[in-house]
Formats: C-alpha cells, structure tokens, sequence
C-alpha cells in the first residue's frame, strides 16, 4: 500500500491543497503547532475511517467549515484507487473510485495504516484496557474480521450488564447470557493469542535492536484459563463466570472475562508500567508498532506506518537504529519532525526514495524530492 496522492478541505488547521507524491519515506517538518500531526491524522483518518487523537470524527472538521474532506490515491494489491472520505457534523460517507462504499471490508482491502504517536506511551504506562486495545488493533491489521470478534464479544457484554443494572435481574436471562458469554469469550481469546503468537517475536527483535541488546521485551497475555482450544477455554470461563455470579448480582456489573485480561509487558522481568523509565517506554511503543507492521508484512500486507515526533524521547543511537529499521520495512512511511537532519543517509540507495515537506501554519511545502502541491 502506497499513498500517491493526498487532498484534503476543511480537516483541522490543514489549507485545501494537493500533496502528490510517489516515495518510500516521506519528512514532514517544522516548527510546533503547524500542521505536522494534522496531516498524519488525515492520513489516518482516511485509512481507519477513524479520528487518530478524537473520540469522534467529525471532531477533526476545522472550527470555521461545516464539513471536511481527506481524499487520496492509493497504489494497492488491487491497483490505484482513488479513496474520498466526507465528514459532517452528523454523518461519514466514503467513496472509492467515486462510487459510494457499503461494505467496509473493501475498503480495508485497499488501505491500513499503523501510527504511533507520543500519546501511545499511554499503552504501557496507563490501565490494562489500552494494552488490550492495542492487541485488538493488531489483529485487526492483520485480520480485519477480528472486529467482528470485539463487536459480538461487547455486544454480548453490553446485554448482560443491563440485565443485571436492571432492577430485577432475570437469572435464566442471566444464564444465556453466561454461555453466550464464554463461547464469544473463547474465541476472543483464541484470536488474541494467535495475534501475540506472531507480534510478540517481532516486538522481541525490534527491541533488541532499538536498545542495542541491553534488555529484553516479553508480552504475555493473562487471561482466564491457560487452555489453548477454545472449547477449553469456553468451559473454563463459563465456570469462572458460574463462580462469580453472586458477585455479579450483589455489584450489578459483569467481572469475568476478556475484557479483565490482561496484556503483560516486562523489561528483563520487570513491568515495564512501573519501572520502566521514559526512553524504555518509548522503545517498548516503538516495538510494538512496529512488530504490528512486520506481522503484517508476514501476510503479504504492507500497511502505512505513520510516526509522529520522530525523535521523542530518544536519544540519538536509538534514534539512528529507528531510521535503519524503519528503512528496511518495505512500507512507505511517513513521519513527523522538527529536525529533518535526524533522517539522515535512510534510503538514498533508491532514487526518490525520500520526500521532505516542510509544515507550517497548516501549508505544505515541497523542500526535497520528487513531488508537487497544487
């Protein structure tokens, strides 16, 4: 997956314009406050259909328009398409090719991105639901019927703790809803682990490189029963969930199950939430963005990979093993900066391999490399 061109109307701080382009890694610099993110985010938002930083959408419309645009060709498995994603204040359309999109899954086909932004430090630093999202959103690169999985899986959970919010909980509603519990439960599960089976090796190995072998990564998932096959894990979770169904009753909310699990992160066999420093953080981020990628790239997929603030938190040899790793991952990418000096020698074997766009008061200007704004 390639973004060629990219336009967008009425997106944040962004002037409408035109970005066309055709590279492996593309610099986006300036000063602070400028637009550098903003672009990202539109980039996101057209490859996610979600905000990168908003709880909701159509947040990212500028405060003076009423609505907002992010188009862009992709060069895809399929072939060039051209991708529109609309914004109101009330509702999301998106076209392909100019044709509107019903199904979404189509639309997956064509483009993925991973991003990883400062705020991401909150995956390791911040409560278990973060780490289990990010697992989520693996997964879902690599698979996107993986959203099916979550959404049946909430479904389920969001039937349940009305029930027992309600004022008289029906037990045999209740029951029904255990069993439906632990099958969707199990195969949450399953597909988790299957998921962290491929990324966790990456994430060792990107870590290693990043910190020079001086300590080790390990992901853990800690869930409900340490069965591999889903009927195991079924039964157990249904015991658990028979166990502690007086508990459930007496505080009105579910307690058991994957959305308890969590994702265990270790720096040489310490957590990394509590002990690890700013600059470990940001190396475990990094690794796990960037085992989400080559994950991907093991399925013959290469979504976008999107860095914001290229150098946060890092000192300059990580900062060099960044570049190299990021330089051999065959995805285009695209990152922020205010020093573009930090890219040094990436890719210069390849001709136009690197773009520079200078970023400022939401203007995009072409500075290096084989590219054009209209």
């Amino acid at each position: 997956m390639r973004l060629q061109h990219l336009s967008t109307v009425g997106f944040r701080n962004l002037r409408p314009a035109q970005l066309s382009l055709d590279a492996d890694l593309v610099v986006l610099h300036g000063p602070n406050a400028q637009g550098k993110t903003n672009t990202l985010e539109a980039i996101w938002s057209l490859a996610t259909l979600k905000s990168m930083r908003a709880a909701r959408l159509r947040e990212v419309v500028a405060w003076e328009s009423s609505e907002c645009t992010v188009a862009g060709r992709v060069e895809s498995p399929h072939g060039p398409v051209t991708l529109k994603l609309a914004i109101e204040a009330s509702k999301r359309s998106v076209s392909m090719d100019d044709e509107p999109v019903r199904d979404l899954g189509t639309w997956f086909d064509v483009i993925r991105a991973i991003c990883c932004t400062p705020q991401h430090s909150r995956i390791v630093t911040d409560e278990p639901a973060r780490r289990r999202a990010w697992l989520d959103r693996a997964a879902f690169t690599m698979k996107p019927s993986h959203l099916n999985v979550v959404r049946s899986y909430r479904r389920i959970l969001a039937q349940k703790s009305a029930v027992l919010r309600s004022e008289r909980p029906d037990r045999s509603v209740l029951e029904v809803l255990n069993e439906q519990q632990a099958q969707a439960g199990a195969d949450l599960v399953v597909r988790r682990r299957l998921a962290l089976d491929v990324l966790a090796p990456h994430a060792r190995t990107v870590h290693a490189q990043l910190t020079d072998g001086s300590s080790a990564l390990e992901l853990k998932l800690r869930t409900v029963s340490p069965a591999t096959q889903a009927p195991d894990i079924a039964t157990a979770l249904y015991d658990a969930l028979q166990a502690s169904r007086d508990a459930e009753l007496r505080r009105r909310r579910c307690l058991v199950g994957p959305q308890t699990d969590e994702l265990l992160m270790t720096i040489d066999g310490r957590p990394a939430r509590a002990y690890g420093s700013q600059g470990q953080v940001r190396s475990v981020v990094l690794a796990l963005k960037l085992a989400e990628l080559m994950a991907a790239r093991d399925l013959g997929l290469r979504p976008l990979f999107l860095l914001d603030d290229l150098s946060g938190e890092l000192d300059a040899f990580r900062t060099t093993r960044l570049i190299a790793t990021l330089a051999e991952t065959a995805s285009q990418v695209w990152v922020t900066t205010t020093d573009p000096s930090l890219v040094g020698p990436a890719r210069k074997d390849t001709a136009n391999a690197v773009v520079e766009v200078g970023v400022s008061e939401g203007n995009w200007t072409v500075q290096r490399g084989s590219a054009r704004v209209d």
